[in-house]
C-alpha cells in the first residue's frame, strides 16, 4: 500500500513539473498527429451511443478529449478529474478562452471515483489509465458508473505486432523521446518514465481481455500505425 501510494505521489508529481510544456510535447512527440487520433476514438465512442447526456473524462489533463467531445456532441455534459492540480488549471484556461459551459473539472483521484452508479452515458480516457497504480480496479469503476448501453473508450500507447515496426518504434521512445522532453521540457525524468511505462502495459489483446472480465459485454480495439497507439471501445449492454 506504502509502495503504491509512493508510485501514486511521484506520478502526481512528475505531471505537475511538466504541465505547462505537456500539449508542446505531445504536438513533438507525435508531429501533431495525437488530436487526429483523439478525434477517431471520440467518433467510434459516438457511434456506439450517438446521444450521451452526461460524460465523465477521467485522467483529464488538458482536457484535449472533453474539447473534441463538445465539438462532436455540443449538447453534452462533460464531467472532467485529474488529481494534478497544475493540468487542470491549463485545462481550465482552454475551456475559457473557449467560453464552453458545459464543461466542468474537478480534482480526483481517477482511482477513487466518487460519483453515483449508473450516472455515465459515456467514459473517456486519453494516455491516463496506463500510469495508474490500480488499472483493473479503475475499469471496474468505470464499468459500475455506466449506465446500460454506456461505453469506455480508451486511447493509449500499444505495441506493434511487425518486428521491424517494433524494433523503429522502441528506438524513437526509448533514445529520441526523452531528449525531446530534456530539450523542451528540461525533465528527461518524466519522458524517460514515458517509454519505461510502456514495458508494464497490456498489449492491446490483454487489455482487452481485461475490459470484458471487468463486466463490459462487448470491446474491440482498432490499431493506429501499425499499433504504436490503441484505442479501446467497450459497451456495457
Amino acid at each position: 500500500m506504502i509502495q503504491e501510494q509512493k508510485k501514486s505521489a511521484y506520478v502526481n508529481e512528475m505531471f505537475s513539473k511538466i504541465a505547462g510544456k505537456y500539449d508542446l510535447l505531445n504536438n513533438l512527440m507525435t508531429f501533431s498527429n495525437h488530436n487526429k487520433w483523439k478525434n477517431s476514438l471520440i467518433k467510434l465512442a459516438l457511434q456506439e451511443n450517438p446521444n450521451p447526456e452526461l460524460a465523465l473524462d477521467i485522467c483529464t489533463g488538458t482536457a484535449d478529449l472533453a474539447i473534441i467531445l463538445n465539438k462532436y456532441s455540443p449538447h453534452t455534459k462533460i464531467q472532467c478529474i485529474d488529481n494534478c492540480n497544475e493540468m487542470l488549471k491549463i485545462a481550465q484556461n482552454k475551456i475559457d478562452s473557449k467560453k464552453y459551459k458545459n464543461i466542468i473539472f474537478n480534482l480526483m483521484d481517477s482511482e477513487r471515483l466518487t460519483f453515483d452508479e449508473a450516472s455515465f452515458d459515456l467514459v473517456t480516457v486519453g494516455f491516463g489509465i496506463r500510469n495508474l497504480v490500480n488499472k483493473e480496479k479503475c475499469i471496474k469503476d468505470v464499468f459500475n458508473l455506466l449506465k446500460k448501453n454506456g461505453v469506455f473508450a480508451c486511447i493509449d500507447l500499444g505495441h506493434p505486432v511487425n518486428h521491424l515496426w517494433q524494433k523503429l518504434y522502441y528506438c524513437y521512445f526509448f533514445k529520441v523521446v526523452p531528449g525531446l522532453g530534456t530539450m523542451f521540457a528540461r525533465n528527461k525524468e518524466a519522458y524517460t518514465y514515458l517509454p519505461n511505462s510502456l514495458q508494464t502495459w497490456y498489449k492491446q489483446e490483454e487489455f482487452k481481455e481485461l475490459i470484458l472480465k471487468s463486466g463490459f459485454n462487448k470491446c474491440y480495439f482498432k490499431n493506429i500505425f501499425g499499433g504504436i497507439i490503441a484505442i479501446h471501445i467497450a459497451v456495457k449492454l
